[in-house]
């Protein structure tokens, strides 16, 4: 079980199709509280129509009980519990990955996530790779962030009702059976000598992000095919997790977009 926080978040997750399996709304903020009725946050009555039309048991308890779930997220009066079901097996997801799109060209693009502990970084990293067109974020089963946490369900801002988050055991062993189905993978490295712009990022890509500060870890840096840095003009030595990943993940958007001319 997972947990939504926040109006804008769990409107998407009703209208998406999300498995939603109770709505609980602040005591006293929408309608159907004790002699509330036909008042409240008209945003809030809102997602209550959209609740029950879709079957969805409502409930209505104190601040104090959303504020225990929603694990210091703005809940804005509302939080939502959401079954998390039976999650994708990567080798199946692997093995049903089409290389091909619908022009015939060979170019999937996954993300993944080595080590990245902070949920905020790891919701924003999802929503991130969406939005650039990945097939699928990869993650560690350990050292790494939960998506059933509501800070990265609201920092995913949707995200995940539309992209496979698919975790292993071993990452290392996990980007070996990538190269084997026909992925390069290019790890992000600030002492690499080669920058993210000299790099030819076509066909199908994988984009090996490290936590900020630590990087990635030994054997899996070891396990790319390539080391890049991002150019930082600047006086900072580094960029945080969520925003190298952009700028890295839309570098393959720009490259792709030129090719295709």
């Amino acid at each position: 079980m997972s947990i939504l926080a926040g109006i804008h978040t769990v409107k998407h997750a009703l209208e998406s199709g999300e498995p939603i399996s109770e709505l609980i709304i602040e005591r006293g903020k929408g309608d159907g509280g004790k002699g509330n009725r036909g008042k409240g946050h008209p945003r809030l009555n809102e997602l209550i129509y959209l609740a029950k039309a879709r079957q969805i048991r409502v409930v209505f308890q104190q601040r104090q009980a959303l504020e225990r779930l929603a694990e210091g997220v703005p809940h804005q009066g509302v939080v939502a519990r959401v079954a998390s079901g039976k999650r994708q097996k990567f080798e199946e997801w692997l093995a049903a990955l089409p290389m091909q799109n619908d022009d015939g060209q060979n170019n999937p693009l996954i993300l993944l996530l080595d080590g990245v502990t902070d949920p905020h970084n790891l919701g924003a990293c999802v929503r991130t790779a969406e939005a650039a067109g990945c097939v699928a974020v990869i993650l560690p089963k350990d050292h790494a962030a939960s998506m059933d946490s509501p800070v990265a369900a609201k920092a995913a801002c949707g995200a995940l009702s539309r992209l496979p988050v698919l975790t292993v055991t071993n990452l290392a062993r996990a980007m070996k059976q990538l190269q084997d189905k026909g992925f390069w993978l290019s790890g992000l490295a600030g002492e690499a000598d080669v920058s993210l712009y000299q790099a030819g990022l076509s066909g199908a890509v994988g984009i090996v992000m490290g936590a900020e500060g630590k990087g990635i870890r030994r054997l899996v840096r070891e396990q790319c095919d390539q080391l890049l840095s991002i150019p930082l003009p600047g006086r900072v030595e580094s960029l945080n997790v969520s925003v190298a990943t952009g700028v890295t993940l839309f570098e393959v958007v720009r490259q792709r977009a030129v090719d295709a001319g």
